[in-house]
């Protein structure tokens, strides 16, 4: 695909995602404009630019779409970074978003907010983009606009059924699993044993740190998808707690565990 050089471009949602966009978008094209707009500025700012990009937190992104369809274009492509789709995809159609196609980039930081930013947060990093009624221009827009940010774009041919199936299991389940673990070790060697806690703890509670203002719309809009994962997940804890001295039981869920592991390592 050869490459399309948006002429301005406007971020809305300035932490971690909306200003690695900022700083991967002044990096690869120097000469664009670009207006960063945090979520309780108007959003009059976004008139004008080729392509509007709110990277806020999924409500937020909900919230302020029916006044973004009477501030673009119709040749505007507006692309979103929530971490759930269907919701999202299928409020812009009900506000009359002409080029809206719906992306979710697979990319974080250890330290979130802005000053986590970076300008090669993207890169080499997947990018879901997905909108099945979307024209095929405003798809072919979306994906040359990410891979400019150095993202690799793949695209789902529904209105995120896909995406919000599969961000359930290898993104919403683990962020529950890590918060949860992470409140009862801490009940159980109180505050204090916790300081001897070792890399293991650590390594599998690192989500734990993440904060409730995005996670709470996240898990809202698509309990459908996750209830059963943690249904699953619970049933089966019980059942090897019941079997911890069972060998074989023991055996086989490490070693079905690790032939997992190796397909995602």
């Amino acid at each position: 695909m050869g490459e399309i050089v948006p002429r301005s471009i406007a971020v809305v949602g300035l932490g971690l995602i909306g200003t690695s966009v900022v700083l991967a978008a002044k990096a690869r094209w120097p000469a664009i404009g670009i207006t960063g707009l945090d979520r309780s500025d108007s959003l009059d700012g976004i008139r004008g630019a080729d392509v509007v990009v709110l990277a806020a937190p999924v409500d937020s992104i909900i919230e302020m779409l029916p006044e973004l369809a009477r501030l673009v274009s119709a040749t505007t492509l507006v692309l979103d970074t929530g971490s759930t789709k269907r919701a999202i995809l299928s409020a812009a159609a009900g506000a009359g978003i002409p080029q809206f196609v719906g992306g979710h980039p697979m990319a974080g930081g250890t330290q979130s907010g802005p000053a986590g930013a970076r300008a090669d947060l993207f890169t080499g990093r997947t990018w879901f983009l997905m909108a099945k009624d979307a024209p095929p221009r405003a798809l072919e827009r979306a994906t040359a606009f990410v891979e400019g940010l150095g993202a690799t774009p793949h695209r789902f041919p529904d209105n995120g059924e896909q995406h919000d199936r599969i961000a359930a299991a290898v993104s919403h389940l683990p962020q529950v699993v890590a918060s949860t673990l992470m409140t009862v070790a801490r009940d159980a060697a109180g505050a204090d044993g916790l300081k001897w806690a070792g890399a293991g703890l650590r390594d599998t509670t690192r989500l734990a740190l993440s904060h409730a203002d995005m996670w709470t719309s996240i898990l809202a809009t698509n309990q459908d998808q996750l209830q059963p994962l943690l249904t699953d997940l619970a049933a089966r804890l019980v059942a090897i707690a019941n079997q911890l001295d069972d060998r074989e039981a023991v055996r086989r869920l490490f070693d079905d565990a690790v032939r997992a592991k190796a397909s995602c390592l």
